[in-house]
């Protein structure tokens, strides 16, 4: 074998590589080039003729011997000169249109600058040059069409077009009909990712083995990853971020927001929040964002409402919802906590009490009536001498605490707020002892006013007394 190595490069002259750097290159790859640009590149260009193969040949070596470009602008280089689209970079029509010098290495071990046909690789010429990976290309096939047809029917927006979803490539009218799915596939792994279809249909055919399926697999879609849509009326498969079909012309919806990927009617008066990051309903014009709230308050409630830092950022106390990307309405209680309005109604009935704080939830003007008709029940049904009671309260609306009062099975009434919202701390006296204490009590308040603990009798006062240290 010879010392050094020729390649004829035509009429720009002979590239001459050394044996150390043609060992650098990939025999594996080189075997490849010549024998698939020889022989079968022959076939498949019939107008190239064997001078440019060999000089498409050298300017290949050449570029996998430049150490000054990257390992991702090497490649994009070579599949530039493989796909054959040299002859229309830059309008030139020869292959010689363009020209860098590269560093050859003589049997001598010195350098020698030779200008070969090398395309010089930039930016622009990548983004031209190379479709992105992440691009959606419209397309229109049975595959479409058939993830069309067989995915769930949506009740819950007006638009013309369907989502797929990222993370399980599935069709769906919307995020909702994803989230509430009984069954989803699994999510797809990376290598399904990069594969542009790799379903052809909304739900599997049989739900026979629903029982089977792991119960990992139910997750949730992030909206704002949504990157494909197909239309309903044509089934091409496209972007997401259009509100047109890019084949018949239809609108989508007549409200489109391209950051949460929507498409709905006007009817509710969408609008998108930048501090809430996602869009509401209800125009923009009647709702103010309150940025210690963290959420969107309405215009005439501004003012007046009860500021709660991360009010919003919880979960319903009733249906464990979360409150924030909540589509139901939310209602503010008195005490500050909010919960869905759907929710306070239902619980309303039963209990007028927060679940959380237990304070009241309603204000004090709207329970007056009740309380005062609790307290006319307390005075009709006096408590039996044997059952007789007396405790020391403490009152969750006002959060004052209350000694030596009577109790009775409807509610012990509180002395400063008047609320019925009170529960027993303590019990100080009971039967027939707390009976006479609280006869005591009653007939001193009839003759000198409110009975005060400190004058009570001896043995009842000191008895109370020193219960009343223990708290």
């Amino acid at each position: 074998m010879n010392e050094t190595m020729e390649i004829d490069a035509g009429a720009n002259g002979d590239i001459v590589m050394s044996e150390d750097l043609e060992d650098d290159l990939s025999d594996d790859l080189s075997d490849d080039l010549d024998e698939d640009l020889g022989e079968e590149s022959a076939q498949r260009r019939p107008s190239m003729t064997e001078d440019e193969e060999r000089k498409r040949r050298a300017s290949i070596k050449a570029i996998l011997a430049d150490e000054k470009i990257s390992d991702e602008e090497r490649r994009k280089s070579i599949q530039f000169l493989m796909d054959g689209r040299r002859n229309s970079h830059s309008g030139a029509s020869t292959p010689s249109a363009i020209e860098s010098d590269v560093t050859q290495v003589d049997s001598c071990g010195q350098n020698q600058s030779t200008p070969i046909n090398q395309p010089i690789i930039t930016q622009d010429f990548i983004q031209n040059s190379f479709t992105p990976l992440n691009a959606v290309l419209p397309i229109s096939n049975e595959q479409t069409k058939r993830a069309e047809l067989t995915r769930p029917k949506c009740t819950h927006y007006a638009r013309n077009c369907t989502m797929i979803a990222p993370c399980c490539g599935v069709a769906f009218g919307c995020r909702i009909c994803h989230d509430d799915c009984p069954i989803l596939p699994p999510k797809l792994t990376i290598q399904q990712v990069r594969r542009r279809y790799p379903r052809s249909s909304s739900l599997p055919s049989s739900f026979t083995n629903m029982n089977q399926t792991p119960e990992d697999t139910h997750h949730t879609i992030d909206r704002f990853a949504v990157r494909e849509i197909i239309c309903r009326k044509c089934f091409t498969r496209q972007s997401a971020k259009t509100n047109n079909c890019v084949n018949c012309g239809i609108q989508f919806g007549a409200y489109h927001c391209s950051i949460c990927n929507l498409w709905m009617s006007n009817d509710e008066h969408p609008y998108h929040c930048p501090d809430c990051g996602f869009c509401r309903v209800g125009g923009a014009q009647n709702f103010r964002h309150c940025h210690d709230c963290g959420m969107c308050i309405d215009r005439t409630l501004y003012d007046n409402h009860n500021c709660k830092v991360g009010k919003y950022k919880s979960n319903c106390p009733v249906c464990q919802e979360y409150l924030f990307s909540s589509r139901s309405a939310s209602h503010e209680m008195p005490c500050g906590h909010a919960i869905h309005w759907d929710c306070f109604r239902q619980l309303a009935a039963h209990d007028s009490r927060c679940p959380v704080c237990k304070k009241t939830a309603e204000t004090k003007e709207r329970m007056m009536p009740t309380w005062n008709a609790m307290a006319a029940g307390v005075a009709l049904q006096p408590v039996p001498p044997e059952l007789a009671r007396v405790v020391n309260i403490v009152c969750n609306d006002c959060e004052d605490m209350d000694y030596g009062r009577a109790w009775h099975f409807l509610g012990v009434q509180c002395r400063y707020c008047s609320s019925f919202n009170t529960v027993v701390d303590r019990i100080v006296m009971s039967g027939e002892e707390a009976h006479n204490f609280l006869e005591a009590m009653v007939q001193r308040e009839q003759f000198s006013g409110p009975f005060d603990l400190d004058a009570a009798g001896s043995s009842n006062s000191r008895r109370v007394s020193r219960r009343r240290s223990h708290i």
